[in-house]
């Protein structure tokens, strides 16, 4: 039994050209031993024209929650409308989560220091709102933990999600005063990320959680192609060869893990 603990599953029915009723049929009835249907899912919504839609999502079915955030590029177009209506999203009873949100220095590095403000924003209205919180970090080590380090954050629930980092920046997020859960997509079976499968290997496992961030980042042999949550196989099988367990063991672990951030 497995958790999609991160996905967008209106991208990818725009992405592959397949309604998510469509998908769920397929994967029940898929032969690849690889390619299995979660148990559950959670879909995140972190662009404000896709909040409706994750909460008729997790409305229509009863195995989808939702997290509402504001991903970090739109920070030259978000409005104070844009972050009232989240905070109302946030009360919905099948959402889990705030975010995702944080900082991404990968396109718009000249963006740095407004980025910083949003960060720093939202972080307080998510910590207001007591839920878990799901968190977008790309290339922008310091600044990230320079943020969290001034922030109340004890005892919080914080999904560090597609994590790409290095070993030593997970080991600073985990230093945090915080319950910090490190997320590993496909990349991880990916030949040029060493550094996430160097991480994965020290990230204690009661802090490990799956995901895909359908529909990106395909796991190996379907890179390039629009990914789904039945993939999630392909990253528990790395995984485990990572951290030398069965991959039972990985299942087992990461679905503890998941009802303790996430309480599913």
């Amino acid at each position: 039994m497995f958790v999609d603990t991160h996905c967008h599953i209106d991208s990818y029915e725009r992405h592959a050209g397949e309604s998510f009723d469509a998908l769920l049929a397929r994967l029940r009835d898929d032969g690849d031993p690889n390619i299995e249907l979660p148990e559950a899912f959670i879909h995140v919504a972190c662009d404000p024209a896709d909040f409706e839609r994750a909460r008729e999502l997790s409305e229509k079915h009863p195995n989808v929650y939702a997290a509402y955030g504001i991903h970090p590029e739109y920070v030259d177009t978000e409005t104070p409308d844009d972050e009232a209506r989240m905070l109302e999203y946030l009360k919905h009873p099948k959402c889990v989560a705030c975010g995702e949100f944080g900082l991404d220095y990968h396109y718009d590095p000249e963006s740095r220091p407004r980025q910083i403000a949003l960060f720093e924003r939202h972080l307080q209205l998510a910590l207001t709102s007591g839920k878990p919180i799901v968190l977008h970090l790309r290339e922008a080590d310091d600044d990230a933990l320079a943020v969290l380090r001034g922030a109340d954050i004890r005892n919080k629930n914080i999904h560090v999600h597609c994590f790409t980092g290095t070993p030593g920046f997970a080991e600073a997020l985990l230093a945090l005063d915080a319950n910090i859960y490190i997320g590993f997509t496909g990349i991880i079976t990916f030949k040029n990320a060493q550094n996430v499968r160097d991480a994965a290997a020290i990230v204690p496992d009661s802090r490990m959680l799956l995901e895909t961030d359908s529909p990106y980042m395909a796991p190996i042999p379907y890179r390039g192609k629009p990914c789904h949550s039945g993939y999630i196989p392909y990253i528990a099988n790395k995984l485990a060869e990572v951290k030398e367990k069965p991959v039972e063991e990985i299942y087992r672990q990461v679905r503890e893990n998941t009802r303790c951030c996430y309480g599913i």
